[in-house]
């Protein structure tokens, strides 16, 4: 029996962290070498670990990206702030000399000025949320991938972003210009023409990939500030910060399509066109994970980068498909089997490939509420739930059960 043994039981965190808001999640339950020790006696187990977001991402691919590149960003008042990549080298059908450099945005954190809103009298201030720091990391990564004649490849993992003003700051310290004060554009329409131009210069024909943790859209009752009313954000921030997130959307959204129709040294039309900057707009704050990091997404895809699940590169890099393919049975564990994880979590992501290889999946949580309807759904042959229990005996249980035969 063969076994890939893939997830976590620490549950995930949110997309987007929020400055004393937010709790790093810890480990309620075992973590994968455990239950790869327990499942050991009655099979071969390969432990693959995933990850959506944060160190733990960097992590993950650590066995085909073992290099690490330390390096320092301007963060909170121009001081500096530690951060770490990881740089792998290419495979075959990438070409000789490509490079991907991996950066998680979570090591670095929101700048800006605070600002205060006032409604009915009450002052609210709203935390610094600029994303400048992040546009000093991605540069960072560009020149790490750079090979010989080859630009490289960047991603860019979101999910851990404290940032929330649509990329705007990112965008900025990539052209090397001066950060926005409170999250609004401080460059004319015009200017901003120039920001996107020149940033995308600044990465020097890289390919840029935004590792999204979430599909969730810039706007709107589903976007990036949706979420944040139930993480006990004052409503009157979340409203505020949804007003600035549109601002920054038209505006750039504008920019770009302004700068794509402009020959090189010019600046195309650039009175501020509500319906063309509209329609721009909903193309590309609407795209599945433009929300994710507080809108990093939106900015990536401003430059022209795409948007692809962070679960999926991960998986990608790590060969999960060739993996799959010497495996007799895969096993999940997962600290609660319910809509994330059948969503967009990792049972989503490994029993849609587990299913090309017509491999059985089971999941091992600490709590499964999802139907067997939807297990089925999901093309899952099995969901087991520790619950206040020991986890070590329910996985000996299944490993045994799954091992007869």
């Amino acid at each position: 029996m063969r076994v890939l043994l893939t997830g976590s039981a620490v549950p995930p965190p949110p997309d987007g962290a929020w400055p004393g808001r937010d709790v790093v999640p810890t480990a309620a339950g075992p973590s994968l070498a455990d239950v790869a020790s327990w499942w050991s006696a009655h099979g071969a187990v390969d432990t693959v670990p995933l990850a959506a977001s944060g160190p733990a991402l960097l992590d993950a691919l650590a066995p085909v990206a073992p290099e690490v590149l330390a390096g320092v960003v301007p963060g909170p008042g121009g001081a500096e702030v530690p951060v770490a990549v990881r740089r792998r080298a290419s495979s075959s059908r990438e070409g000789a000399q490509a490079r991907t450099v991996v950066v998680d945005v979570s090591q670095v954190p929101a700048t800006g000025e605070a600002v205060v809103v006032d409604a009915d009298g009450t002052p609210t201030t709203v935390p610094a949320r600029s994303s400048t720091a992040v546009g000093h990391l991605l540069a960072l990564a560009v020149d790490a991938a750079r090979a010989g004649p080859d630009p490289g490849r960047g991603a860019l993992a979101t999910g851990g972003s404290t940032s929330h003003d649509g990329g705007l700051g990112a965008l900025l310290a990539l052209a090397g210009e001066p950060p926005a004060s409170g999250g609004a554009p401080d460059v004319t329409p015009a200017g901003l023409v120039d920001v996107v131009r020149a940033a995308r210069a600044a990465l020097g024909g890289s390919h840029l990939v935004a590792a999204v943790a979430s599909d969730v859209p810039l706007l709107g009752l589903h976007g990036a500030s949706a979420t944040l009313d139930a993480r006990g954000v004052d409503p009157l921030v979340a409203q505020h910060l949804e007003r600035a997130l549109g601002a920054v959307a038209h505006d750039v959204a504008a920019a770009v399509d302004r700068a794509d129709a402009a020959g090189p040294g010019e600046h195309g039309s650039v009175g501020r066109d509500r319906r063309a900057g509209a329609t721009a707009g909903r193309r590309l704050a609407g795209l599945p994970g433009a929300g994710s990091g507080g809108g990093l997404g939106f900015a990536v895809a401003a430059l022209g980068g795409r948007l692809v699940p962070a679960l999926r590169v991960v998986a990608d890099d790590v060969g999960l498909d060739a993996r799959l393919a010497a495996a007799d049975v895969v096993v999940v564990l997962a600290d609660e089997l319910g809509a994330h994880e059948l969503g967009e979590g990792t049972v989503r992501e490994v029993s849609g490939r587990a299913a090309r290889h017509a491999l059985p999946v089971v999941v091992v949580a600490r709590a499964v509420v999802a139907g067997r309807r939807e297990q089925a759904a999901a093309g899952l042959s099995g969901a087991y739930a520790w619950g206040d229990g020991d986890p070590r005996d329910l996985v000996e249980r299944v490993a045994r059960t799954w091992s007869r035969g």
